[in-house]
């Protein structure tokens, strides 16, 4: 059965988002989408939020995936630039667990 879609009138804007901050616990997950402040450096306006299971976003992270993998198959491989302002902020959830941050940051 072909899946449906109706996008509700609350969710017709297209926001777009330069950001996307994640925090987690064992309960779920929260992804924070936004845009940097270009007038005050090191500031993320979040305009969206998204709540999901851990096991949902695991599925989501499989379908990016995939859906990358299905573009760069037709249009060629992306070129990612390294996202310093993030990386200086450590904006995003942490991945590396506290005695790794040490020895690496």
């Amino acid at each position: 059965m072909p899946i449906r879609v109706k996008v509700q009138e609350s969710a017709s804007q297209v926001v777009y988002t330069d950001a996307v901050l994640i925090n987690g616990n064992p309960l779920g997950f929260v992804l924070n989408f936004g845009q940097w402040a270009p007038e005050e450096p090191g500031l993320v306006r979040v305009y969206t939020r998204v709540g999901m299971s851990p096991n949902h976003l695991k599925l989501l992270a499989q379908l990016l995936i995939q859906n990358v993998a299905a573009y760069e198959e037709k249009f060629g491989e992306m070129a990612v630039a390294e996202d310093r302002a993030a990386n200086a902020h450590r904006i995003g959830f942490d991945t590396l667990p506290p005695a790794s941050r040490k020895q690496s940051g």
